[in-house]
C-alpha cells in the first residue's frame, strides 16, 4: 500500500492541500520554510494497538508537512513498535499513521526546532476497524532473510523448498548454521547450542537434537531465529547460541489448512486451525511423519600399542532406519482486560523408529581369531509433553511489563537392541546373543519472573528478573546374553540405574540506555547456583557437586541513519551437560567399539566476543558481516582410546581448551524485479587443545551458501538453494566436506487456495560419503559412512477460512538455554 493511498482511506478529515512542496525523494530540500542548511533534529516514537497496548509490527509512518498531504519520508514500525527519523529539518510536521485492519491515525502537529531538536512523541494507539477480509491479496511479503537488532531470522515460511520436509531440513538453509549428514548443529564452529521451540525448550529435546528435529514437521515452522550474542536475560547456556524455532502463530478470525506429503524417503500429513473471537484466540496444529534412511560404513583400525590379540580391525556396515512421528500442538491467548493477559499452551510428540543393520568384523593379520557378523534390530521409542502457563500485566508506561511463566515437561525414551552373532563363513550357528533395554525419563519444572522499567528521562530501560530449574533425569538399563544359543542371563556387571537431579537458580539484571545520537549501551550481568547430586544405585555410588558463577555481558552499539548498524559484544557463557554426555551406559552392538557417557563431566565455561555490522540500500540489498572470537574452557570433547585387545571405548571428558576465530558474510537483495538472492561464506580458524594428551589439531573450515527464488508466469515458481562445507576437526582426527542442493517448483491455483510444490534434493545422487580418520598414539582409523542423500517429495496445501486483520499482542515464554546437547 503506498503512503498516497494511505492518505485517500484515513478517516480523519485532512487540510487541503494548499501548500505543498516538491521535496525530493531521497532528501529533504526544505519544509516549513526553513532552510536545509539549519542543524537537523531526530524524531522518535512508538505505535501500540488501542485495545491490548502491545506494538503493532510493520505499521507504515509518513512524515507530512503542516498542510500537505504529500509524504516527504516514510518507515516502518519494528518488532516493538518503534519507528524514527533521521536528518529531519527543523519545521512543524504531521505524522500519518496506517496498517491494515486499523483505522488510520493523523497525529497532532508537533515542531522540531534548532532549540529542541530531538522530539520524542507520546504513544500513537492505532484503532481496529473490525473489517472481515474475505480475500486478501497481499503483494509483498517479508523478505526470506531478515537482520533484525540482535538476531537474523529466516522465514521458513516463505521459503517453498521447505515444503513437505522436516525440520532438518529447514535448519540446512538458516544462515551461519551448519547441519552435517547426521544432523548435527553446528554454530560458529561449535556444537553448543540451545535449540528451543517458540523461546522455551522443549522435552523432544532432551535426548538428542537431530532425532527430534526429524520429528517436526517443516510445514509448521514459520522461522528460525539465530542469536549469537544472547542477553544477560538469556540464560547463560549455549556458548555458541540460541537457535528458536517459531512455529506458524494464530491468524485473527476463523482459518485453517491441511497439507499432505509423498516422496521416496518421506511420507507427511498435517492440519492447523486459527481462531479468534472476542478476547480469545485459539491455535493448534497436528500432523505425522514417516521417513525412512539406509546407508552404511568401512573402518580400518591399525593398534599402535603391544596387542594380544590381532592389531588391525577391519569393519564393514551397512543399516536401515524407518521412523514415524506424531505432533501436536495448541496455544490459547485470553486478554482480561486491556492491562492483565493469559495465556496456556501445551505440545506432545510421539515417536517410534525402527533400526537394523548388518556388520561384518575381521581381522587383517595372521592372527587366527574367528571373524563374525551381527544382525542387530535397534528399536526405539520417545514420549514427550510441554505445558507452559504465561502471564502478563501491562502499565500505562510504553515497555512497562511484568512478566510471570510456569513451564513443566516430560521426556520418556525407551530403547535397546538384540543381535544374533554368526560366525565367518556364515553358517546356521549362531555362537553368541544379546539384548538390551534402556529407559530414561527426563522431567523439568520452571517458575520464571521478569520485570521491564522505562525511565521517564531518556531512553533507558532496566530489566530485572528470576528463575528456577528443577530437572531429574532416571536412566534404568539391563543387558542380558546367551552363549551358543543358550538360555539369555542377566548381566549385572553391565548393567545400573541412574538418577541425576538437577538444580539451578538464576537472578539476571540488565540496564540498556539508547543516546539522541543513536548509541545504544547494554551492560548486563547474570548470576547463577548450580546444585547437582547423582545416584548409581546398582554400584552404590553418589556424588554431589555445587557452583557458582557470575556472567557478564556487555554491548556497544552504533546506528548510522536509518540503514546501517555496529555492534560490539562480550559475554561469558556456561554449558551444561545433558543426558546423553552423562548416561553411563554402555552401547555395546559392537563389541569391538563401545560408548558411554560421563556423569562426572563438569559444565563448560565460554569467553566470546563479536563485531557486527549491517546495512541495507533503498534498493533492497542487505549486508550483514560478523567477527567473533570464542574461548571455551574445560571443553567437553569425545574421547576414544584403545586397549591391548584393540576394543575402543568412547566417552567424553573435560580435557580441552577450544579456541575458534571466524568471520561470516551474509548479502540479500533482489537483483531483477521480484527475483530474490541471497547467500553466505563463513570461515573459522578452529583449534583443539588438549595438555592432558598432548594433541593439538588445527585447521581452517568454511562454508558457502546460495539461494535464488524466481517467480514466473500463471503463479508458478522456482527457487533453488546450495551449500558447501569443507573438512572438518576433532580433537583425535578430522571428517571430509559435504554438500546439499535442492531445487523446487511451485504452483499456485489461488480461487481454490491449493499449493503443489514439486521439491528435489541431492537428486543426482542417492548416498553421500564422509570420509573420516583419527590419528592418536594408540591407533590410527581411516574409513567412511554413506547415507541415503536424494530426497523427492511432493506436496499438496490446501488454506480455507477467512482473516481478520487485527494484530496480535506479544507473548512471552520461558526459555531455558541450558544443556550441553547430541
Amino acid at each position: 500500500m503506498t503512503p498516497d493511498s494511505l492518505v485517500k482511506k484515513t478517516n480523519q478529515p485532512a487540510p487541503p492541500d494548499s501548500t505543498a512542496q516538491r521535496v525530493d525523494s531521497l532528501r529533504v530540500t526544505s519544509v516549513g520554510n526553513q532552510p536545509a542548511a539549519l542543524a537537523t533534529g531526530h524524531i522518535t516514537g512508538m505505535v501500540l494497538d488501542s485495545a491490548g497496548q502491545g506494538p503493532v509490527e510493520f505499521a507504515t509512518v509518513a512524515l507530512l508537512g503542516p498542510t500537505s498531504n504529500r509524504p516527504i519520508t516514510g518507515t516502518t514500525t519494528d518488532a516493538s513498535g518503534h519507528f524514527s527519523f533521521d536528518h529531519v529539518p527543523p519545521g512543524t510536521y504531521r505524522l500519518l499513521i496506517s496498517f491494515v485492519g486499523y483505522e488510520n491515525q493523523l497525529a497532532n502537529v508537533f515542531m522540531v526546532t534548532p532549540v529542541q531538536p530531538d522530539v520524542t512523541l507520546p504513544k500513537l494507539l492505532l484503532r481496529s476497524s473490525h473489517q472481515t477480509l474475505n480475500e486478501v491479496k497481499v503483494t509483498a511479503k517479508r523478505e526470506l532473510i531478515e537482520d533484525r537488532e540482535d538476531r537474523l531470522v529466516y522465514n521458513a515460511g516463505n521459503d517453498p523448498t521447505n515444503s513437505g520436509g522436516t525440520a532438518i531440513d529447514v535448519m540446512k538453509k538458516v544462515p551461519l548454521l551448519t547441519v552435517d549428514p547426521d544432523g548435527t548443529l553446528t554454530l560458529k564452529g561449535s556444537t553448543s547450542i540451545k535449540v528451543l521451540v517458540n523461546g522455551k525448550p522443549s522435552s523432544i529435546m532432551a535426548r538428542s537434537i537431530g532425532e527430534a528435529l526429524q520429528m517436526i514437521p517443516a510445514d509448521a515452522i514459520k522461522s528460525v531465529e539465530v542469536i549469537t550474542a544472547p542477553s544477560a536475560k538469556y540464560d547463560a547456556e549455549g556458548t555458541a547460541g540460541v537457535i528458536n524455532i517459531i512455529t506458524k502463530s494464530r491468524l485473527q478470525g476463523l482459518m485453517g489448512g491441511l497439507n499432505a506429503t509423498t516422496g521416496n524417503r518421506q511420507h507427511n500429513v498435517g492440519a492447523n486451525l486459527n481462531m479468534r473471537k472476542d478476547k480469545t484466540a485459539l491455535t493448534a496444529y497436528a500432523g505425522a511423519n514417516l521417513n525412512q534412511n539406509d546407508g552404511g560404513s568401512y573402518s580400518l583400525r591399525r593398534s599402535l600399542i603391544p596387542t594380544t590379540g590381532s592389531g588391525i580391525l577391519e569393519q564393514t556396515s551397512s543399516n536401515r532406519n524407518t521412523g514415524g512421528a506424531g505432533f501436536g500442538s495448541f496455544n490459547l491467548d485470553y486478554d482480561l482486560d486491556s492491562t492483565n493477559q493469559f495465556g496456556l499452551d501445551g505440545s506432545f510428540n510421539s515417536g517410534s523408529r525402527s533400526g537394523s543393520s548388518i556388520r561384518d568384523t575381521r581381522y587383517s593379520t595372521d592372527d587366527a581369531r574367528q571373524p563374525f557378523r551381527r544382525y542387530t534390530d535397534s528399536p526405539s521409542g520417545n514420549n514427550s509433553v510441554d505445558g507452559n502457563v504465561n502471564y502478563t500485566r501491562l502499565f500505562k508506561r510504553t515497555d512497562q511489563q511484568f512478566t510471570f511463566l510456569a513451564q513443566a515437561n516430560r521426556n520418556k525414551n525407551n530403547s535397546g537392541y538384540s543381535l544374533d552373532q554368526y560366525p565367518l563363513p556364515q553358517t546356521e550357528l549362531i555362537n553368541y546373543r544379546e539384548r538390551n533395554t534402556n529407559l530414561n525419563t527426563t522431567t523439568e519444572v520452571t517458575l520464571q519472573a521478569d520485570y521491564a522499567h522505562p525511565f521517564k528521562t531518556g531512553k533507558k530501560t532496566l530489566e530485572v528478573g528470576a528463575k528456577s530449574i528443577n530437572r531429574t533425569v532416571a536412566s534404568d538399563y539391563r543387558l542380558e546374553n546367551a552363549t551358543d544359543s543358550t538360555a539369555f542371563q542377566d548381566v549385572p556387571s553391565r548393567a545400573n540405574q541412574f538418577n541425576y537431579r538437577q538444580w539451578v537458580g538464576s537472578a539476571y539484571a540488565s540496564f540498556r540506555l539508547v543516546t539522541p545520537k543513536k548509541w545504544s549501551y547494554t551492560l548486563g550481568g547474570r548470576y547463577e547456583i548450580t546444585h547437582i547430586d547423582a545416584n548409581f544405585m546398582s554400584t552404590k555410588t553418589m556424588f554431589a557437586s555445587n557452583y557458582r558463577n557470575f556472567l557478564p555481558n556487555i554491548t556497544l552499539s552504533k546506528r548510522f541513519g536509518t540503514s546501517q548498524r555496529i555492534r560490539l559484544n562480550y559475554s561469558q557463557r556456561i554449558q551444561r551437560p545433558q543426558i546423553f554426555f552423562l548416561n553411563p551406559y554402555i552401547n555395546s552392538t559392537d563389541p569391538k567399539n563401545l560408548s558411554f557417557g560421563n556423569p562426572y563431566l563438569s559444565p563448560e565455561l565460554a569467553h566470546s566476543v563479536e563485531l557486527t555490522y549491517s546495512t541495507f540500500t533503498k534498493k533492497g540489498l542487505n549486508i550483514n558481516a560478523l567477527l567473533f572470537a570464542r574461548l571455551t574452557n574445560n571443553a567437553i570433547e569425545r574421547i576414544t582410546t584403545v586397549d591391548t585387545a584393540n576394543v575402543s571405548y568412547s566417552t567424553f571428558q573435560n580435557i580441552a581448551k577450544n579456541a575458534t576465530y571466524g568471520m561470516n558474510l551474509f548479502a540479500a537483495g533482489r537483483p531483477y524485479k521480484n527475483w530474490q538472492l541471497n547467500g553466505s561464506f563463513g570461515l573459522n580458524y578452529n583449534v583443539l587443545n588438549s595438555v592432558a594428551l598432548n594433541i593439538r589439531n588445527t585447521n581452517w573450515n568454511y562454508r558457502v551458501t546460495l539461494n535464488a527464488s524466481v517467480p514466473l508466469p500463471q503463479d508458478y515458481s522456482i527457487q533453488a538453494n546450495g551449500s558447501y562445507n569443507s573438512p572438518r576437526i576433532q580433537l583425535q582426527g578430522q571428517s571430509s566436506g559435504f554438500y546439499n542442493y535442492v531445487l523446487a517448483f511451485r504452483k499456485e491455483f489461488k480461487p481454490k487456495q491449493v499449493v503443489l510444490t514439486l521439491n528435489l534434493e541431492n537428486f543426482l545422487s542417492r548416498y553421500n560419503t564422509i570420509y573420516n580418520e583419527f590419528r592418536t598414539v594408540q591407533f590410527i582409523t581411516d574409513g567412511y559412512s554413506y547415507n541415503a542423500y536424494r530426497n523427492i517429495r511432493l506436496s499438496a496445501n490446501w488454506r480455507f477460512g477467512k482473516m481478520e486483520a487485527k494484530a496480535s499482542r506479544t507473548k512471552k515464554r520461558i526459555s531455558n538455554d541450558d544443556g550441553k546437547a547430541e
